[in-house]
């Protein structure tokens, strides 16, 4: 397939369709809702929907994400995150190309069951990053250890009475 100037903003991603995790959105019959789903089944997806919109499109999904390419670049993320995408995604199969995976040259070897979405830099979606353990972990410590709890109690909640200002009536 040859280059064109569109593709220059396009970013990849590389993952797989979650299939333990529907999205149950109200699929309008709405204009805006039809034209979603017929950028969805085009390939690249474009900038005319609002995230409602994209939910609701036609093959509208999560897949656990584990790498991108974008400008020419790979990378992998830290840990794979949870990202809307349409449809099953393309195979990247034997033919590795600029193309389907964004780079000139890899000595990376892509497993048999990864897919690759195109989408355009601009594109709205919704990125989920999942955390798994107990309770304490991913709430407890997550949200009242560290930074949280003292900038909850730095004197936000200070105020003055009066005009005196001399810190008898703060609270």
């Amino acid at each position: 397939m040859s280059e064109n100037l569109a593709r220059a903003s396009t970013i990849l991603l590389f993952g797989r369709v979650v299939e333990d995790i529907q999205i149950n959105a109200a699929r309008g019959s709405g204009a805006s809702a039809k034209r979603a789903a017929k950028s969805a089944s085009a390939g690249q997806q474009g900038v005319c929907c609002t995230l409602a919109d994209r939910v609701a499109a036609e093959g509208s999904c999560l897949a656990r994400i584990y790498a991108f390419s974008y400008e020419g670049h790979y990378y992998d993320l830290s840990k794979p995150a949870l990202i809307l995408v349409h449809g099953a995604g393309a195979e990247i199969g034997d033919a590795v190309t600029v193309e389907r995976i964004g780079s000139a040259a890899t000595g990376r070897a892509f497993a048999s069951d990864v897919r690759v979405w195109a989408y355009d830099k601009s594109d709205i979606s919704i990125r989920l990053d999942p955390e798994t353990g107990t309770f304490e972990q991913i709430l407890l410590d997550a949200e009242t250890t560290g930074e949280r709890v003292r900038i909850q109690y730095s004197g936000e909640r200070v105020r003055l009475r009066g005009d005196r200002g001399s810190g008898n009536d703060t609270r």
